[in-house]
């Protein structure tokens, strides 16, 4: 007897050891598929929640996440993925979707995309995500910027720029500014070039970007900057939200991804972005970003990788990321939610998409920023002359096209 007895231990053991390498081996037998983001907040939970349920629900795909410095994403990515270090799938806007197109960073998809899924995302956030003929990416959501104020400070919002600085004007006092927003910034700019009719690229690829239309859009954005004395200098994305957060920015223009940064006792609204007073009532239009999951040209298992792409941009993992991540959901079927659908925040980011111009996806668009940026530096924080400023920044991005077309 005592011999049967002690077999009995080692025998469960043996029974419990074979069990174990038995959900072992499955867990490893499952294709993992490594994703890059760069989320923060509430979008970062967002995206943690809708990875656990859709590996609850896999049994052959493990969707493992990897959160990267935003500053640094777009160049870690070009960086490693021609030598194979780098993720299957990223989420990123496109804007760059054509610049990694033609150096064969990111993997066409059309192979894959059926005519249902062509068809269910609001437009142009699909096409937003296309290059030279082909799609890279599947849209998760459509990020624009609105007007953010303080319902404390603000009754009602301004619906023309002319009221915008009024009321501002009002509001600037003891420390507290009637407007902020990242001015000096071409992204957050192109609400007042696109509204005064100005783009960066004309119906040829050729850059624009000393036409009469933008130099008036840079001249106002100037006197919105100094003449008016409404905001303070040199505003960076931190200043934005710490003055919003203590009470000291009456009003802000800002995109969705600001209201994970809010504190929890902050009263704000969200209102479409005013009309241009200075361009006959026109209405602002800002850059539309169509953030996408985008395969890499390197991706282990482009298949699973793909069966990854359509679950996070299917209407049940939209639904998390617009209620929990507060993101303006590219799926059309998402706002059948009631909830999201009457939700006051997210319901004036989608009316703004009428009225907001993709971000140029070209390769030629790569080379814009850093000159642009140089020359709204001297606009805005210089109080340097527009037309001249344009002047240059055209001439370098020509310079910088040809050479690259060379």
């Amino acid at each position: 007897m005592k011999t049967s007895n002690s077999r009995t231990p080692r025998l469960i053991a043996a029974i419990l050891g074979f069990a174990l390498l038995g959900e072992a081996s499955a867990a490893l037998a499952k294709t993992p598929v490594n994703l890059w983001h760069a989320y923060r907040a509430q979008e970062k939970t967002a995206l943690e929640e809708v990875a656990k349920k859709f590996n609850a629900e896999n049994k052959d795909i493990e969707l493992l996440l990897l959160p990267i410095p935003y500053d640094a994403f777009a160049d870690k990515i070009t960086a490693a993925v021609p030598r194979g270090k780098g993720p299957d799938l990223f989420i990123f806007a496109q804007d760059r979707v054509g610049d990694w197109a033609a150096s064969g960073v990111v993997e066409p998809i059309d192979f894959w995309l059926t005519d249902e899924l062509r068809t269910a995302f609001m437009p142009p956030s699909l096409e937003a995500l296309s290059y030279d003929g082909q799609f890279y990416g599947l849209p998760m959501a459509v990020k624009m910027i609105a007007l953010i104020y303080n319902k404390k400070l603000v009754k009602n919002p301004p619906k023309t720029t002319d009221e915008l600085i009024q009321t501002a004007k009002a509001l600037t006092k003891g420390g507290t500014f009637g407007l902020v927003y990242q001015n000096a910034d071409f992204w957050y700019h192109g609400m007042w070039m696109q509204g005064f009719g100005g783009r960066v690229f004309d119906k040829k690829g050729a850059p624009t970007l000393d036409s009469k239309e933008v130099i008036d859009s840079m001249k106002f954005a100037q006197k919105l900057a100094h003449s008016s004395g409404i905001m303070p200098e040199e505003v960076s994305s931190t200043l934005v939200t710490t003055l919003f957060n203590q009470g000291k920015a009456a009003m802000v223009i800002n995109g969705p991804w600001f209201i994970g940064e809010l504190d929890k006792g902050v009263d704000y609204g969200v209102a479409a972005l005013p009309k241009i007073s200075d361009a006959g009532g026109k209405p602002a239009k800002p850059f539309l970003s169509a953030e996408g999951v985008i395969m890499s040209a390197k991706a282990t298992d482009k298949k699973a990788a793909f069966e990854v792409m359509k679950y996070l941009t299917s209407v049940e993992a939209g639904r998390i990321m617009a209620k929990v991540g507060r993101q303006t959901a590219a799926r059309k079927a998402v706002y059948d939610d009631p909830e999201i659908a009457k939700d006051p925040v997210l319901s004036v980011f989608r009316a703004q998409l009428a009225d907001s111009v993709p971000t140029p996806n070209s390769p030629a668009m790569r080379m814009v920023w850093s000159p642009v940026t140089t020359a709204m530096n001297k606009i805005i924080n210089g109080k340097g002359d527009a037309a001249d400023s344009m002047k240059a920044a055209q001439a370098e991005v020509a310079k910088l096209v040809k050479g690259a077309r060379r």
